[in-house]
């Protein structure tokens, strides 16, 4: 699908396109979300009234999760909780959908007592070409917390049980995606907004992007406003104010993603990297990249990320020079026709390089075979903004309780 057709199609579905045929569109799918409201209405009361039940893992666990489609940055996120519970002494374990993963892959995104290669990789496969296939968002957590394990698949609650019958050393669980997804109990739940789309367009799947209703919200015991510095302060007090008035019991906090490392491959660096992706990086802090002659180079970005519009006005924020810029599918498993589609782009811009980010970059290996040009990635860290005293204060009141 071309950029513009990908935009043209968010925007008659996220409402800013305001045309006539723009109208007829939503007008007419708007139909299909009423019996989609119905369901997910009823089935939320069920929980709410405990007539559906809630399972205890027999651990501490922590929720972050969205309202809408597609990314707002719950990756870098996820990261930020697994360092923090580091840093409290804790030992966390990630539990995900996985979504795109093969199915036989579903416990073993990231089990520390197997290296990646013995778990996925059969005899008549090469590394490079198997792990393009693995699950993006696991391969990248993967690769920043190498001894935390991270067991993925559709039935989260007995990948939970696997996961602390295999690690029981393991005493918070990080349960990724995990808003909608009620069966597991949690002590802290996390709900993270998009600045450049925070509800939705204020209507549910598929006349818009919501997951659920807005009422939704009210079960967060923390509202994240992430990207919140690519917004003016006026529009995150909008905002704000909105989610107040929906989850006023919840804390509410601001976060941007800040550029931390960059990487790009190089056969003789890394060894972690080679086990965890099945091919070897080089790792250099993001202020010496910066700094260096590279960071002037002519890129093509790309990325097959939900929001991709974050990616990329974070880019303009940096300065880089972006002569062309794609936006691939969500969770994009690359191809040959992806590989040919960069190549033929960086010749007709006259681009020295490509730029990505790590949730696309673990997936490249066999395009490193084909590229003349270098590719990098950028890894980012959240930096909060406002709200990270008392968000901290929670989770060591929740988490460090007995």
């Amino acid at each position: 699908m071309s950029n513009t057709l990908s935009t043209k199609l968010r925007g008659f579905v996220d409402g800013t396109d305001r045309s006539f045929l723009a109208k007829c569109f939503r007008a007419s799918v708007s139909v299909i979300s009423i019996p989609y409201s119905i369901i997910i209405r009823i089935r939320n009361k069920l929980y709410d009234y405990s007539l559906f039940r809630e399972i205890h893992v027999g651990c501490k666990t922590v929720s972050v999760g969205n309202l809408t489609l597609g990314g707002v940055g719950k990756t870098p996120f996820i990261s930020w909780m697994t360092n923090h519970c580091l840093e409290l002494g804790l030992k966390p374990g990630l539990v995900s959908r996985g979504y795109k993963a093969k199915e036989q892959e579903s416990l073993y995104a990231n089990s520390p007592k197997t290296s990646p290669s013995t778990q996925k990789q059969s005899d008549n496969s090469q590394p490079i070409d198997q792990y393009q296939t693995l699950n993006d968002e696991a391969l990248e957590q993967a690769l920043r917390f190498p001894a935390t394990p991270h067991f993925l698949g559709p039935n989260r609650v007995e990948v939970a049980a696997e996961l602390l019958n295999q690690y029981p050393e393991v005493n918070i669980l990080l349960l990724d995606d995990a808003f909608q997804h009620r069966r597991i109990a949690r002590d802290v739940d996390i709900l993270l907004l998009d600045a450049l789309n925070p509800f939705g367009g204020e209507r549910l799947v598929p006349s818009g992007f919501l997951r659920e209703p807005l009422s939704g919200m009210n079960r967060a015991d923390v509202v994240i406003l992430n990207r919140a510095d690519l917004i003016q302060p006026i529009e995150r007090e909008k905002i704000r104010t909105r989610a107040k008035k929906i989850a006023p019991h919840a804390l509410w906090a601001e976060i941007t993603q800040r550029p931390r490392f960059v990487f790009h491959y190089e056969e003789s660096a890394d060894q972690i990297c080679r086990q965890t992706l099945g091919f070897s990086t080089h790792k250099i802090d993001y202020k010496l990249w910066k700094n260096s002659p590279i960071a002037s180079s002519r890129f093509v970005a790309f990325c097959g990320l939900g929001a991709p519009l974050g990616f990329q006005k974070s880019l303009e924020r940096e300065g880089l020079d972006i002569k062309s810029f794609i936006a691939f599918p969500d969770h994009c498993i690359y191809a040959l026709e992806h590989y040919e589609r960069l190549l033929v782009e960086a010749k007709q811009t006259n681009a020295d390089a490509f730029i990505t980010t790590m949730k696309d970059f673990v997936k490249l290996g066999a395009f490193f075979k084909r590229s003349n040009i270098p590719v990098y990635a950028i890894e980012i860290e959240v930096e909060f903004l406002s709200g990270q005293n008392s968000f901290e204060e929670l989770l060591h009141q929740k988490l460090l309780s007995l």
